[in-house]
Order: C-alpha cells, then structure tokens, then sequence
C-alpha cells in the first residue's frame, strides 16, 4: 500500500466516521487542534484562574478530546478586538463585559449602566430574564457573537486618582478618566464633569503613572492586578456598576458543535465562573485593608449623591435600550 494511498484511505474513514457521528467538519478539525481562549486580565487575576479551570474541567469531562491553549493578558488585542476576533471567526472565546458588547448589540449596554442592578443577584435576575435572553439571542444572530454559560462576577466598579479625594460628584470636575472603550462609560464621566479618555487596560498603568490620565474606575481586584494603587493615591467605594462578565464563542462555532459537546462546553465555562467568582469576593473582602496598609486612602463616598448624578446618562440612552426598559429591568425582584 503506497504511503499516498494510505494517506487517502484515512481521509476517507475520517469523513465516514464524522458522518456516522453526525460531526461537521468543523467540529472535527476542532477537536485536532486546541481551541483559543484570550482575554484581557494578568495571569494572577481571577479571570485568568476561571480561564484556566475552565480548560482542566472541559479536557477532563472530554476525556482529553476537547482542549483550550489561554492567551491572557491582551497578547491577542484590546477586548474589543478579541470580540472582533470572536465576530469574524478568527478566534475560539473570549470573556468581556456586556458594556463594550453593546458596539454590537446596543441594548445589552444597560447591563452597564451605573448603578443600574441592586446587586450581584439581581443583576443575575435581569440579565437571564426573559428580556436579558432576547438580547443575546439578536447579538448571536446578528453579529455571530453566542454567550456560554452564566456571567462571570467581575466585583463593584470604584474610582481611583491621583491626586483628588472624590467624595461628592463635584470633586471629579475638570479630571481626566480612563474608561474602557464603550460610549456609555464615556457619558458617565462627562455627567460628573470630568473628561473621559477610553483606552485598553494594558495601558491604563502607563497613563496614571505619567498623569495623561488623573483617575480611573474598576473593580478591587483587578486595581489590585494591575497594580494600579502604585500610582493613586485614593480610592472612593462608589461601586457604581456591579459588573458582569460573559464567556464568548462565535455563534457559527458554536452551532456546528453537537449538543453533547456544547453541554460540555457550557459545565466548563459555568465552573470557571465559579472559581472565578469565589476567588474575587475573597479579594474583595480583604483587599481594602492591603490597601490601607499600602498607604491608599479609602474614601466612603455620597453614594446617593453620585447615583443622582447618572441621571443624564439614563435619558441619554433610553432611545437605545428602550422607553421604560430601566424601570422594568430595575422593578425585578
């Protein structure tokens, strides 16, 4: 038997198995070669743990079939261009916030919104609502961009700065703030009446430490990861957004997979989530006193304060999530 014959002969019994699996073809040139996941966070980040479960859990359950190589970091792109990534096919998964997936999917910005859900649980309530799925169901559909899974805890969002305590939205005048790539971020920062300067979080450190940018707001952990009490020397528990993530998948991908494998998939991601999860509300418990230690000052700020302050940002987007979407969202008990 000549080694080409062979070589043919092969092809061939693969394809009959595939079809005798019910396989597409995508699916088996998949499990050959190990899917991508990329996401923004450092490597000690709980999003980076969750990631990394997330592959054990879906090799093991797969018996070594299914496997995922992390590209953590940003070494694939900013997060909007891994969604990109995700939209085009180019790339297996990715994790982000629905923020920024409202470049695509304008509605799914709300799960954004400042001050939007009471809580973690509530926010869990509208975002797998029968509204909530409506979104994700259109994002897929028109944009090729499927959630896996449940969200991801991502922690409450709070500021810091360099040089100016905020205890009231007045103190943020005349500051500049980086925020993520996302329109509605922006507004939220211009209804303090500060100037909001969108970058990608590998180069926030850079841009707080050579005062382009005064302050910034994210959550405990990820200033802890990224360093980022190094160069502010405040920071103001606004926790203005309670902040969800959300595992990716291009919708085609995910739909050339049989349901046993998608099933796999989705325990995977859901498991990563919760060593993810876990290990940011322990961060989140004991981080604050780290900081203090660290010489940061913690500023209990007007909470109600800033919530009023969000009010043009809401009739601002109200033509895009909706007329009445907010009130309805936040009625959820």
């Amino acid at each position: 038997m000549t080694s080409q014959f062979a070589q043919s002969r092969r092809v061939v019994l693969q394809s009959g198995l595939a079809g005798a699996l019910g396989l597409t073809s995508w699916s088996v040139l998949a499990q050959a070669k190990p899917w991508r996941l990329a996401h923004q966070w450092a490597t000690d980040h709980p999003v980076a743990q969750g990631a990394i479960k997330t592959a054990e859990v879906l090799a093991q359950r797969s018996n070594g079939r299914l496997k995922i190589d992390i590209f953590p970091a940003g070494q694939l792109g900013t997060g909007k261009e891994m969604d990109q990534q995700i939209s085009d096919d180019s790339l297996d998964f990715t994790i982000d916030g629905p923020g920024i997936l409202g470049l695509w999917q304008k509605t799914l910005s709300i799960y954004e919104a400042p001050f939007v859900a009471r809580d973690w649980d509530h926010l869990i309530k509208i975002m797998e609502g029968e509204w909530g799925q409506a979104q994700f169901k259109a994002l897929a559909a028109n944009q090729n961009i499927q959630k896996v899974g449940r969200p991801w805890y991502y922690g409450s969002r709070h500021f810091t700065t360099r040089n100016t305590a905020l205890r009231v939205p007045a103190d943020a005048k005349g500051l500049k703030f980086r925020v993520p790539e996302v329109p509605q971020y922006m507004d939220m920062i211009r209804a303090l009446g500060a100037t909001p300067t969108p970058m990608a979080l590998a180069e926030v450190y850079l841009s707080l430490q050579t005062g382009v940018t005064d302050g910034q707001e994210n959550p405990l952990p990820t200033i802890n990861s990224s360093k980022f009490f190094e160069v502010q020397k405040f920071i103001s528990l606004t926790a203005h957004i309670v902040n969800p993530l959300v595992p990716l998948m291009s919708a085609k991908k995910w739909n050339a997979l049989p349901p046993a494998d998608r099933a796999l998939v989705t325990e995977a991601f859901n498991t990563g989530a919760e060593v993810n999860d876990a290990a940011l509300r322990e961060l989140e418990g004991r981080l604050i006193g780290e900081f203090k230690a660290k010489g940061v000052t913690i500023i209990e700020p007007d909470r109600n304060a800033f919530r009023a302050a969000m009010k043009p940002v809401y009739e601002k987007n109200e033509a895009i999530w909706g007329k009445g979407v907010l009130e309805q969202l936040q009625a959820i008990r």
